[in-house]
């Protein structure tokens, strides 16, 4: 009884320090991806667009997308090898089935967050393009 008691212990403890460290593993879509500034549909004058710009840049590049998704296949592949092979975890099946299952689950949410904000920088370059080409012409004309 005192080993079962100490063995669901050092489950929890395992546990406890796993949600502890998702937050910190977890990639780069959540943690080094940078969107555009709230709003920026709004703004009209391509001036102050500009300056929005330039003051708050955000992420255009994929590669750290790529690197969340090939980490959420890794670990997705990692479920499934725990899932159909009986004899490889024993006793430990659950808790693979859980840490594969989460980590795949975190790094596949970041990967879809991350490409979500690259996605939304590439509008919102595109819109302050268009706008200061729009400014120059106009421009141009007078």
């Amino acid at each position: 009884m005192i080993d079962r008691t100490i063995k669901n212990a050092n489950m929890v403890r395992k546990t406890l320090w796993l949600l502890l460290l998702i937050p910190s593993l977890t990639g780069c879509g959540f943690l080094f991806v940078d969107g555009p500034p709230v709003g920026w549909e709004n703004v009209e004058d391509p001036s102050e667009l500009e300056a929005v710009a330039l003051m708050t840049p955000c992420t255009s590049g994929k590669t750290l997308i790529y690197m969340d998704a090939a980490l959420a296949a890794i670990y997705a592949l990692g479920f499934s090898a725990v899932a159909f092979d009986d004899d490889w975890y024993y006793d430990a099946k659950t808790e693979g089935l859980l840490y594969t299952g989460l980590f795949s689950g975190t790094f596949s949410l970041a990967a879809v967050t991350g490409n979500r904000r690259v996605n939304e920088c590439a509008a919102f370059n595109a819109h302050v393009y268009q706008q200061l080409r729009n400014s120059a012409e106009g421009d141009d004309n007078r």
